[in-house]
């Protein structure tokens, strides 16, 4: 590769001083160091850089913010194609729509739009940036009210494996439209811009419930109840400490006014007073970051899984024991869904494949020491066995695990057959490839590998995407 290559955005090789910043990436397990890091500032420098790297055969991951948390927009001895330059963001003239680059911020992205008077269901992370999360659905603190960030896509600018900008609508290439509606992302091309529909948003009611540790597992089981009937206006995740913090907590959003919530929490917090709480009605976007904290670079594991059902006395008992002695640093968030992501006519126009899941799950790790490695990863590799046959819901894509043997069963269901389909119209050469990236054939051996069911199978074989 020349060390410069023209049309690409600007290049950082590991000549350049600026080479250690380049290449870092927010999960300070991984350590990688590519050849260089392009930085496109537009849909044709994106187009050159797809174009640069495939014609060369150079390994390459795509990088918007840099916090895939299992490293997966960062390669060895290859290229990233990093997107933050890519940073505009727009509104129409009715602010009924907003345009944004995979690079914005997420905080920008609410502050601009709330300066106007609306918002998107987006992430609750204002410190990372929108391209990395949106097309595997994107879960935040609006998704029962308002659903997933996917079912607000309206349109997106994607550079596919040819170098070509297309321009993908449900009217143009509306099949790649519908996959990139669940799909994840990196899968089919490089997309350089988004366009939502945005809707209005005015004050909301912020809430925060801590219960003492013990006796934790019963208020969850009490939340988890209760967050299945709530008001969709409710959004609320739960989460579940270590034994050592002696607390568990629940935190939400709810699109009305303080007094209608405290009908809808009686139920709850009758049952269960919490020791602690706080209740609050402030402008949308104050609430921004409210349930988060920016995390600076860390060692880090995320474990997704989701729940068919609420978990019964058996997962609730693996749970508790799981965490009455687990290391600092460790928990599992409960978030939950059904409302709108149930409801939302524009789910017949994705490929989001969980819609019926009530509930998203995650065993989370955050610790700074390489040392302590085997302890967090550890916990959280048994707890995932422990409680894998009681998570029939699937996982959660933009929460990827390098670990999970079914990831494609996991993510994709019943969808997998139209997602390879649509692979293999759009990236028939597998230009787009990663760790975790949605193959264009499958052999019957890694079939039965991934998990998937008989009728999955009989699709592949159908549409000609099962090897013999």
């Amino acid at each position: 590769m020349e060390e410069h290559p023209q049309h690409v955005g600007t290049v950082v090789t590991q000549a350049d001083p600026d080479y250690e910043q380049a290449r870092h990436i927010w999960n300070e397990r991984f350590d990688f160091r590519p050849r260089a890091v392009f930085y496109p500032r537009n849909a044709e420098e994106t187009a050159a850089a797809v174009t640069h790297v495939r014609d060369r055969g150079l390994p390459f991951r795509i990088r918007s913010g840099g916090h895939n948390s299992e490293g997966f927009c960062s390669v060895d001895d290859g290229v990233v194609i990093d997107l933050s330059k890519l940073a505009s963001i727009g509104v129409n003239n009715d602010r009924t729509r907003a345009t944004t680059g995979p690079g914005v911020l997420l905080g920008e992205v609410y502050a601009t739009l709330a300066a106007v008077g609306g918002t998107i269901p987006a992430g609750v992370c204002p410190d990372i940036r929108i391209g990395g999360h949106v097309l595997g659905g994107g879960i935040g603190m609006l998704v029962r009210s308002r659903g997933l960030l996917i079912d607000s896509l309206v349109g997106l600018t994607l550079v596919d494996a040819r170098g070509r900008i297309l321009e993908v609508d449900d009217s143009s290439h509306p099949e790649l439209m519908w996959a990139c509606r669940g799909g994840g992302g990196g899968n089919y091309g490089i997309v350089t811009s988004y366009t939502f529909e945005m809707r209005p948003v005015s004050e909301v009611t912020l809430f925060t419930l801590e219960w003492d540790w013990n006796g934790g597992i019963g208020v969850l089981d009490a939340w988890q109840h209760w967050i299945l009937r709530a008001d969709t206006r409710v959004n609320a995740r739960f989460a579940f400490l270590p034994g050592s913090t002696g607390t568990v907590m629940s935190t939400g959003l709810f699109e009305g006014p303080a007094r209608e919530l405290e009908s809808i929490l009686r139920p709850l917090v009758g049952k269960h007073p919490p020791r602690d709480s706080v209740v609050r009605t402030v402008p949308y976007a104050e609430s921004v970051g409210t349930f988060t904290e920016p995390v600076p670079s860390i060692r880090a594991k995320f474990v997704p899984a989701l729940a068919g059902g609420p978990l019964g006395t058996e997962a609730l008992e693996i749970l508790e024991r799981r965490h009455r002695d687990a290391p600092a640093g460790v928990k599992t968030g409960l978030y939950g869904l059904g409302g709108a992501v149930l409801d939302n006519a524009p789910a017949k126009r994705s490929s989001f494949a969980h819609r019926d899941a009530p509930i998203c799950v995650e065993y989370l790790g955050h610790w700074k020491d390489s040392a302590h490695d085997s302890e967090h990863l550890g916990w959280l590799t048994a707890t995932r066995e422990e409680l894998h046959g009681f998570m029939t819901g699937g996982a959660y894509v933009n929460s990827p695990d390098r670990d999970l043997a079914d990831w494609l069963h996991a993510y994709y269901g019943e969808n997998l057959p139209g997602l390879m389909d649509v692979k293999r119209r759009y990236d028939p050469d597998d230009v787009f490839s990663f760790e975790q990236s949605i193959p264009t054939s499958l052999s019957p051996a890694e079939a039965r590998a991934a998990g998937l069911t008989d009728t999955v199978v009989a699709e592949l074989r159908g549409r000609g995407l099962l090897r013999s």
